[in-house]
């Protein structure tokens, strides 16, 4: 069993990492927090079916075979598996149709001289730094208490197990529909930091409602999984505007790693708050963590505004930028190519061309078929 989940850890980490490296080379510059949108979209039901169909699938194999157990269990985890074989299907796809755009295109993606290193990691700027910082902060003052919820209704707000489990899913629930739709808004608008900013605000309303009132918890755990949406459209595109593109697959990973060894640490730490002290110290830890994600964020603000503000310009400013990045770069393969067409001229000519050339300015009359610069006639005409 935990080999098997090692390795299904490992390809699913490696896949994240992958999906968000292929999502921004081919949609930087255009919808890129709507694409994150979708795969958060994606990802979450996913989860939501998976948490409410395994169980299901458990039972009605339990009752074909008639008795329960690993076996049993095997057989349900076999079944959920082949969604791998469909999700493999999808990669092979995706694979020809990038391998066919850089040909059809002329991407000509890894020759660039760049080389791909990990020491890569000690040259990444400090805006890069600080959006890890707000991805762990603000991960693990979700995820583990998504884990720890279910108990934590069922103790303060003395819910059945069912309305537990409802409240504690209505995160997931309203970022499947949710994320498309505010990531088009990031799209729409720009501005990806105070998107971040008022995300980390109101996860922090949130837990602070959890922790010290008791109102309906519906209502923050629907804050919640908005925020939690926000953020994840906002967030993760970022990245692509502070590192180069042969950088973006080792910051991607870098930033999953952390992201999981935060979680893999935290989930820890709150298992023994729990034990020791109770929920309430318990929401006090996230709530502290969530404002270490906000002092994150606020860093972030300040050093991209002395940095000339390039993760928290407009749509259209962003736009216009583009533009001129594009002008740029066509003026400088315009100049290119003229430099390699001077350079062509200035090529030393072959003694036959050199005496076409001499003849044709005395006004001697030379077939339509010879050229000044072309030794190859010259090649035959002494065979003649």
């Amino acid at each position: 069993m935990e080999a098997g989940r090692f390795v299904f850890g490992i390809g699913g980490e490696s896949l994240a990492v992958a999906q968000n490296t292929y999502a921004v080379n081919w949609f930087k510059g255009k919808e890129l927090n709507l694409v994150f949108g979708l795969q958060l979209s994606m990802a979450r039901v996913g989860s939501t079916v998976n948490m409410n169909m395994m169980g299901w699938l458990y039972q009605k194999i339990a009752e074909t075979r008639g008795s329960t157990g690993y076996s049993t269990l095997g057989v349900s985890l076999l079944l959920g598996g082949t969604t791998c074989i469909f999700s493999l299907v999808c990669a092979l796809v995706l694979g020809y149709l990038d391998r066919r755009a850089e040909r059809i295109l002329d991407k000509e993606q890894g020759k660039t001289g760049e080389v791909i290193k990990l020491s890569d990691v000690k040259d990444f700027p400090l805006s890069l730094w600080l959006i890890f910082i707000v991805c762990v902060c603000y991960y693990v003052a979700v995820f583990p208490f998504i884990g720890l919820g279910k108990v934590f209704f069922l103790e303060k707000f003395q819910f059945t197990p069912a309305q537990a489990s409802a409240v504690n899913s209505i995160v997931y629930i309203i970022s499947a529909p949710a994320s498309p739709v505010l990531g088009l808004l990031v799209d729409k608008t720009g501005k990806n930091i105070i998107w971040v900013m008022c995300a980390v605000v109101v996860t922090l309303i949130s837990h602070m409602m959890l922790a010290f009132t008791f109102w309906n918890p519906w209502i923050a755990m629907s804050l919640l999984g908005l925020s939690y949406s926000l953020l994840a459209c906002a967030l993760w595109p970022m990245v692509a505007f502070v590192v180069p593109e042969h950088q973006l697959g080792t910051a991607y990973g870098f930033m999953q790693s952390i992201q999981n060894l935060g979680l893999a640490v935290i989930a820890i730490v709150a298992g023994a708050i729990l034990d020791n002290r109770g929920y309430l110290f318990l929401e006090v830890f996230f709530s502290a963590c969530v404002c270490i994600s906000l002092v994150a964020v606020v860093m972030l603000y300040f050093v991209d505004l002395m940095r000339g503000g390039d993760l928290n310009l407009s749509a259209r400013q962003r736009s216009e930028l583009e533009k001129r990045a594009v002008a740029e770069e066509e003026r400088r393969e315009l100049l290119r190519q003229q430099q390699q067409e001077d350079l062509a001229r200035l090529r030393p000519m072959s003694a036959f061309g050199v005496r076409n050339r001499y003849l044709s300015r005395l006004g001697a009359q030379l077939p339509d078929h010879y050229c000044t610069h072309m030794s190859a006639l010259g090649h035959r005409s002494v065979l003649k």
